[in-house]
């Protein structure tokens, strides 16, 4: 008994110790800025990332997106994790901007469940707290629908800061948890004619006017904050690949990220205009079986319109349910394929041998698993 209560003792105190650490290390930061929402959460940070850096202020960012990340200065820096993701990252990453002397942070949410969520604006505290926009997603975690999902990360909103969004149908809902919070709200506008038709395809011009919104709001030069932000997607990978052999020309766009069917369509259909293909898509569907409820969903979108689509590739751990899902939701067995992991070293071989020449095949649903071997090796 007197072990256990050391022990207790003990872990109470070292708690204690950090909780003065990180308000002591939040206090020394001059600009705080936590970036929520369901999509675009990543692009939105790397670019206020890049606008402040452009003005010559240090800061530290970190995404949490594809590839889990730390920017600082432009340079980024694969996170290493030894587990699954947790909040205490936040708190790792607010320690380590500390001892660079770095006063401006952008941080990623990482948090999907309310609770966490709220959790996460507590400690960081955010002088700006960004929602990059509202969709249906992540009903296991926030919600049964997209209402109980504005309703968390609206209620994540911090006390006493400035709320900068491009969200429109739950503006009200935000505008109302921001009164009560004695909050300010700023919508960021339409982008200019100007440099929206000079952004390259796949870049949202929201994200870039939301980004620009948010460094204005931190003091940045907008001439500075567009220079950064435009030299940060200049430098970006296309997520549209051309894979050739076999005498076939084969182009996958890597859309794993767009997680929500409202996202996919309209990145689909976004590089769809943009590269001039006309025909049906085939759709590579990874799966995730703690995601069922996402399974549902695109099986439902996929066999809702079958003339948009050629082939459906099922892959990671859910496929068996998603190609019962689509059978019984009324899509053709014939042009369903499961992949196994025997086919994950070579998706090249397997996409070459399943579609036709000429082939237009995104990647949907989860870019975890086998959505990071599929674009690993395709690269």
């Amino acid at each position: 008994m007197l072990i256990i209560s050391v022990i207790l003792i003990v872990v109470l105190t070292l708690l204690a110790i950090e909780k003065r650490m990180v308000r002591k290390s939040i206090r020394c930061m001059t600009t705080r800025i936590h970036v929520n929402g369901t999509r675009g959460k990543s692009s939105v940070t790397e670019y206020v990332a890049a606008g402040i850096a452009s003005s010559g202020s240090e800061v530290l960012a970190k995404i949490t997106g594809i590839v889990p990340s730390v920017i600082h200065n432009g340079i980024v820096q694969p996170l290493c994790r030894t587990g699954a993701a947790r909040v205490q990252e936040q708190i790792d990453i607010i320690g380590l901007a500390f001892r660079k002397k770095v006063k401006n942070i952008v941080l990623e949410c990482m948090s999907i469940s309310p609770e966490l969520q709220k959790l996460e604006t507590s400690v960081i505290q955010p002088h700006i707290y960004v929602i990059t926009n509202i969709r249906d997603d992540h009903r296991e975690e926030m919600g049964k629908d997209v209402n109980a999902q504005a309703e968390a990360i609206c209620s994540a909103m911090p006390v006493n800061c400035k709320v900068i969004t491009t969200e429109s149908r739950f503006l009200k809902k935000i505008n109302d948890e921001a009164t009560a919070k004695k909050s300010i709200v700023v919508t960021a506008g339409e982008l200019d004619e100007g440099l929206r038709e000079r952004l390259p395809y796949g870049v949202f011009p929201e994200n870039v006017a939301l980004a620009l919104t948010v460094c204005r709001e931190a003091g940045i030069n907008r001439d500075m904050a567009e220079r950064g932000i435009m030299k940060c997607i200049s430098e970006s990978t296309s997520p549209l690949i051309t894979v050739r052999s076999a005498g076939k020309t084969i182009r996958f766009l890597n859309a794993f990220a767009a997680n929500d069917v409202d996202s996919a369509v309209s990145f689909i259909g976004h590089w769809k205009k943009a590269s001039g293909h006309q025909g049906r898509v085939s759709v590579v569907l990874n799966t995730r079986a703690d995601r069922p409820l996402r399974t549902g969903l695109f099986s439902e979108w996929l066999a809702g319109d079958p003339d948009s689509f050629d082939k459906v590739i099922l892959t990671g751990n859910h496929q068996v349910w998603a190609r019962h899902k689509l059978v019984r939701e009324g899509f053709d067995r014939e042009r369903i394929t499961c992949w196994g992991r025997r086919d994950m070293p070579d998706p090249t071989h397997i996409l070459i041998n399943t579609l036709e020449d000429g082939a237009f095949v995104a990647g949907v649903g989860n870019i975890a698993g086998d959505g990071f071997r599929i674009i690993n090796k395709l690269r």
